[in-house]
């Protein structure tokens, strides 16, 4: 229980949760500013967009390998369903949902004039979809190790088999 505790608390870290938070966030971020300047918030908050985009389109090449590795690996297969194909298959399924939780943190998101014209309002904004790009990425990543995982066990057992 303590490791679920553990991987629930991991999940969520840095990730803030209602309005209150994110406004404490917003103070220390502005607080790291050498002066009063609402550029700082905006292009601190798109940089780590900017990071977490990056992370996903390295975990989306990661899962396209790990589809690609699966095909190949179910090709070679006999045609009988056996425990091995069985996750071998899972672990195709998988990596396709990883990717598409990748996809969403992808997501391109502009800021329009209404926004800027409220910038705490915008802040709150980014940090939510920070948060929730956050969210998606880690969940994605604990996918994609779950279908490599299930694709090392499948090819273990059908080789065991054979």
């Amino acid at each position: 229980m303590a490791a679920f505790g553990n991987l629930f608390s991991w999940l969520f870290e840095g990730v803030y949760r209602g309005d209150d938070d994110g406004a404490r966030h917003l103070e220390a971020i502005r607080a790291l500013q050498p002066q009063r300047d609402d550029a700082f918030e905006h292009a601190y908050l798109y940089s780590c967009l900017s990071v977490l985009d990056t992370k996903a389109q390295a975990l989306l090449s990661y899962d396209g390998i790990l589809m690609a590795a699966s095909s190949i690996t179910l090709s070679m297969f006999s045609r009988d369903i056996t425990t091995g194909s069985v996750l071998v298959f899972s672990s195709l399924a998988v990596s396709g949902i990883s990717s598409a939780l990748c996809l969403n943190v992808v997501w391109v998101h502009w800021t329009d004039t209404g926004e800027l014209e409220n910038s705490d309002d915008l802040f709150l904004k980014l940090l939510h979809v920070r948060n929730r790009r956050t969210l998606s990425y880690r969940i994605s990543w604990i996918i994609a190790q779950l279908a490599a995982i299930l694709l090392l066990l499948g090819v273990v057992l059908e080789r065991r088999v054979a």
